[in-house]
């Protein structure tokens, strides 16, 4: 269904809306859309198919930029709310430093307990590898890589251990 929006100065906003994407259902796909990327999106979408408001209007409303608005209505127009959902922004980011054999000998190491914290991987990683990794980035790696240093629990200074050890077998 075609619907124009003239309201105002300025081209009016024509939009061939899908017969099942009425004002009620984008606003209960907004309403119950839980991925806070896409939410604002439908938002913007139920703003624009109600017809009463235009693309700079909603870009106010929404507090984000007009061309923001345009780019969500243009993935709306070529693939629907499945397009409006799928897209991710940011891009694919850098590549890898590691390959990803390397990248699964560091979790095996990781996985071994040797490791006290990010500075000793970061170190091991540099000497065997030749990579150099920033704490932080060591600790991104660790996260992508689902694993982390094992860390032992601090003790107090006047824990008793032998007492400890004989309480916890039940003397």
């Amino acid at each position: 269904m075609v619907e124009k929006t003239t309201r105002g100065r300025g081209r009016p906003f024509v939009m061939n809306w899908a017969t099942d994407d009425t004002a009620e259902a984008l606003h209960a796909a907004y309403r119950t859309e839980r991925d806070v990327a896409v939410q604002p999106r439908l938002h913007a979408l139920w703003l624009l198919r109600d017809g009463t408001r235009r693309v700079g209007e909603v870009a106010r409303l929404l507090g984000v930029n007009y061309r923001t608005v345009q780019r969500w209505v243009a993935w709306y127009r070529q693939g629907g709310l499945a397009a409006v959902r799928a897209h991710h922004l940011g891009g694919p980011g850098m590549a890898a430093w590691l390959t990803p054999e390397q990248q699964e000998q560091v979790a095996q190491e990781v996985a071994t307990g040797r490791f006290h914290n990010a500075v000793e991987i970061r170190a091991w990683v540099e000497a065997t590898f030749g990579v150099r990794y920033t704490e932080g980035g060591m600790y991104s790696l660790l996260e992508r890589l689902q694993c982390a240093p094992k860390i032992p629990r601090p003790v107090h200074e006047k824990a008793n251990q032998a007492a400890q050890a004989v309480w916890k077998k039940g003397g």
